[in-house]
C-alpha cells in the first residue's frame, strides 16, 4: 500500500542540511525549492503532480538534503524510502512506473531547459490565464499563468501504468490536471495562434460538457471543434458538469 502523506500550504516538506533518505512523489499540488549556494545565493524553482524530490537521498548520492522544499498549495505527496523503492522493484508490472517517469522528467528538466523567463525582454505574452474556481486555481499554483509559448496544451496528469509507457512518445501538457475524471484526457485543450491576431482554442477530447464563453459544445467522436478566441477576456468551463475546472483566458494578441 502506497504511503500518502498529505500537506498544506506552507509546510516545510523538506530543509536543506537535514539528513533524511526518503524521496517525495507528487501526487497533487505544488512544491516550491529552495537551494542555497556556497556564495549565499538562492536559486527557487516549482514542482507540480507527477514530479519529485529528495531522489539524491533516496539513491544515496547526498548524505545532506540539498534544498528547503515547501508547499505553495494543499496536496499530497508518495513517500518513497529505500524500503518502498525494494518493494517496487520486487513488484510484477508497472509498480515502479510512476517512480520512473518522476525521475526521467527530473532527468529532463535538468538537460533541456524549456522555462520561458517572463522578464526576459525577448518573451512574448500571447494570453494571460487565471483559474477561477478551486479546482483551475490549484492547477494554476493559485496565481495567473503569462502564455509565452505556443501550442498550448491543458490535460490531465495520468502517471504510466507500465514501463513500456515510458518509452513512448512524452505528452505536453502545460496546464496538468489533477483529481479529475476520465473524461479529462491527457491531451484535452490546445491553444494556437491564429495570423492576424487571437487565438484559436482546439476542444481535442471533451467528453460531452465544455463552455467556452456562453457556447456549449457537445460531444462529436469524428472531429475536434476549432473555436476562434477573439482578443479580450474569455471563460472556457470543462471537466465533471457538477464541478467542473473554470479558467479565464485574456487574450492579448
Amino acid at each position: 500500500m502506497a504511503n500518502i502523506m498529505a500537506f498544506k500550504q506552507g509546510d516545510k516538506i523538506i530543509a536543506q542540511g537535514d539528513k533524511d533518505t526518503a524521496a517525495y512523489l507528487i501526487k497533487a499540488g505544488w512544491l516550491e525549492v529552495h537551494r542555497k549556494r556556497v556564495d549565499g545565493s538562492e536559486i527557487t524553482s516549482v514542482l507540480q503532480a507527477g514530479e519529485i524530490v529528495g531522489e539524491l537521498g533516496l539513491a544515496g548520492l547526498s548524505r545532506e538534503r540539498t534544498a528547503t522544499v515547501v508547499a505553495l498549495t494543499d496536496g499530497e505527496v508518495e513517500v518513497i524510502d529505500r524500503g518502498t523503492l525494494i518493494r517496487l522493484v520486487n513488484k510484477p508490472g508497472g509498480a515502479l512506473a510512476p517512480l520512473l517517469s518522476a525521475l526521467f522528467m527530473r532527468l529532463q528538466n535538468v538537460l533541456i531547459d524549456e522555462e520561458i523567463d517572463e522578464n526576459d525582454e525577448t518573451f512574448i505574452v500571447f494570453a494571460k490565464l487565471e483559474g477561477l474556481n478551486d479546482h483551475a486555481k490549484q492547477a494554476l499554483c493559485n496565481r495567473p499563468k503569462m502564455i509565452g509559448r505556443l501550442p498550448w496544451v491543458f490535460g490531465a496528469y495520468r502517471p504510466p501504468l507500465t514501463v513500456t509507457e515510458l518509452f513512448d512518445d512524452p505528452k505536453k501538457i502545460d496546464v496538468r490536471l489533477t483529481g479529475c475524471s476520465l473524461r479529462v484526457n491527457e491531451k484535452h485543450i490546445e491553444l494556437n495562434a491564429v495570423d492576424g491576431g487571437g487565438l484559436t482554442l482546439r476542444i481535442v477530447n471533451y467528453g460531452d460538457y465544455c463552455i467556452v464563453d456562453d457556447d456549449e459544445y457537445t460531444h462529436n467522436s469524428n472531429n475536434d471543434a476549432v473555436v476562434k478566441l477573439a482578443l479580450g477576456k474569455h471563460v472556457i468551463q470543462f471537466g465533471d458538469r457538477s464541478d467542473p475546472f473554470e479558467f479565464r483566458l485574456d487574450v492579448l494578441l
